[in-house]
């Protein structure tokens, strides 16, 4: 039985979809798109049933990626059943959906989720009067507390029912007056919500405590992971150390090739498991659709939308999942905007390369020079978004967004979504950072042990004149070549190479390097999503405008931090 789950976002999907699983489900994407979408599978009185959750949308007039995707899956896949959530605190804005899904004559179960927020809102919802109206079951939920996912259960093992309903003049008049007829609103008191939001969106008190929050967010994520970083490192030492000390090829390429290598990215794991942690609870908490709604009006300042924030911010974990995130901005040159610059958001990868050169030559001041750079590509994006939208993609922009009510993260829900993110970075380090750690070892060990005289040594000095105007040693080239594969290897490839970091760098340097390497071109992951969301030309012009904003800046960054 194959169920299509449905709704506007921040509805809960994802917290039901658990419910309903038990977080049995599978991140990928939708055939021939970039489109994420989510599978869950789960046996329910013997029966095996394949859930897929359909990306977050308002309407199916296909004027988004998003919108054409579901629409395509409801009319080319005609699922068994169509479990609609709706948020029971805006219940006529979601209906709205809900009228359009009545033409594909499928069954279906309307989701009354997150109830509990309303009633404390004191909205009121007759459920047994809305099933009538509609011709389908509806069933009130609190997906995030698993209260009443068995009674789902029970009704999705019925197979839920046709919509019979008569649409009175156009769908947003019908949706009015279905909601007059099953919605009552009692007084009440002002609830934590709205007490919250009088502070947290307060126009002069909002953005300091937006920036405070992410100041935290880095802090949490450099101090508490410090012990744990100490710890992988002198195992990955000692490991490595011993295996390269027995005799033969193979000891060195495993001790000095695979276990340094992939080791000297994984000591970042706890840094980046607790990044993907913090984002986790501003994203679950409801925060975030605020913080989206605060930083409109500069988006629009820079020709972008609120909309382009949430992109920007998941940049912070990983550019590729960000670029796919655009697809939801319905304009297509906001879209293409914000898919442009999101790869100078300084994404997890990006990290050993700050905590390492930070912790060298910056160690009293590691977690200020860090936020620093995260704030200078944002910078960098939000200039090169202007310069875009005024030059290649001109045109005005609007976007709707649905503030969510604030609530607890289920802590389930958050190890399984920074399980998801993290799983991505051990999956690089298991296949392209190991394969990239014989690549590096071959290249320094061939045709000669010397490094200086091996493939290495001479394609690093080969391109080293081309960094010449930063004086970087012809090491720091060659771990930036390699780089562009993903950006961890520039670490890898410094700890292969033995490379002695402070005793050949200027702190000038260091300080222009980490910028080069915050801002030059997308790892080849971002590049391939790029091309499938935007085409060849765009992620072409993303290489070539990446890589002279980065050498440009780095070199006046070089220049002034030498003068200071």
């Amino acid at each position: 039985m194959k169920i299509a789950m449905i709704g506007n976002p921040n509805v809960g999907k994802t917290a039901l979809l658990n419910a309903l699983t038990g977080g049995n489900f599978e991140v990928g994407n939708f055939p021939g798109t970039t489109v994420e979408k989510k599978e869950g599978k789960a046996k329910i009185d013997g029966k095996e049933i394949l859930f897929v959750d359909l990306p977050g949308i308002y309407s199916l007039e296909a004027h988004s990626l998003d919108e054409k995707v579901a629409k395509d899956f409801l009319t080319k896949e005609r699922p068994d059943l169509i479990l609609n959530i709706v948020n029971a605190s805006n219940l006529e804005r979601n209906l709205y959906l809900t009228l359009q899904l009545v033409d594909f004559k499928i069954p279906m179960i309307l989701v009354l989720n997150m109830i509990d927020e309303a009633e404390k809102r004191g909205i009121r919802i007759d459920a047994e009067r809305l099933s009538k109206i509609l011709g389908i079951p509806v069933i009130k939920t609190v997906a995030v507390k698993g209260i009443g996912i068995e009674e789902l259960k029970r009704e999705i093992l019925r197979g839920g029912k046709v919509p019979r309903v008569e649409i009175e003049g156009n769908i947003i008049k019908t949706a009015e007056k279905i909601a007059k007829k099953v919605v009552r609103v009692e007084e009440r008191r002002i609830d934590l919500t709205e007490i919250l939001d009088d502070v947290f969106m307060d126009k002069h008190l909002g953005i300091p405590i937006f920036i405070a929050f992410m100041w935290m967010m880095f802090t949490f994520t450099f101090t508490v992971a410090t012990p744990l970083t100490d710890l992988i490192d002198s195992a990955f030492s000692v490991l490595a150390e011993y295996v390269s000390s027995l005799n033969g090829i193979v000891f060195s390429l495993i001790g000095d090739g695979v276990i340094k290598g992939v080791g000297s990215v994984l000591v970042f794991l706890p840094n980046i498991a607790f990044l993907f942690v913090a984002l986790s609870l501003l994203e679950l908490s409801g925060y975030m659709p605020r913080a989206v709604y605060l930083m409109d009006k500069i988006m629009t300042t820079f020709g972008l939308t609120g909309r382009s924030v949430i992109p920007l911010i998941m940049g912070f974990g990983c550019n590729v999942p960000a670029v796919m995130a655009t697809r939801s901005i319905e304009d297509d040159r906001v879209r293409i905007a914000t898919l442009l610059v999101n790869p100078f958001i300084s994404c997890s990868a990006r990290l050993p390369i700050y905590v390492l050169f930070a912790g060298l030559f910056f160690p009293n001041a590691k977690t200020i020079v860090i936020m620093s750079l995260y704030a200078f590509g944002v910078a960098i994006a939000l200039i090169s978004a202007l310069i875009f939208r005024k030059v290649l993609l001109r045109g005005e922009a609007e976007y709707i967004i649905e503030l969510p009510p604030y609530r607890i993260p289920n802590w389930r829900d958050v190890w399984i979504l920074t399980w998801n993110r993290t799983k991505h970075f051990l999956q690089k380090a298991g296949t392209v950072i190991l394969g990239m750690s014989v690549v590096i070892w071959f290249l320094t060990n061939f045709p000669t042990s010397n490094i200086e005289s091996s493939y290495a040594g001479t394609l690093g000095k080969l391109l080293q004149p081309i960094f010449a105007p930063m004086g970087w040693d012809w090491q720091f080239v060659l771990a930036i070549l390699m780089g562009a594969v993903a950006k961890e290897v520039v670490v890898e490839t410094l700890s292969i190479l033995n490379t002695p970091i402070s005793q050949i760098m200027t702190t000038s340097q260091a300080l222009a390097f980490m910028v080069f390497s915050l801002l030059y071109m997308p790892c080849i992951a971002t590049l391939a999503t790029i091309k499938a969301e935007a085409g060849w030309k765009w992620s072409i012009f993303a290489v070539i405008y990446s890589f002279t904003v980065a050498y440009f800046v780095a070199f006046v960054v070089e220049v002034i931090a030498r003068l200071i």
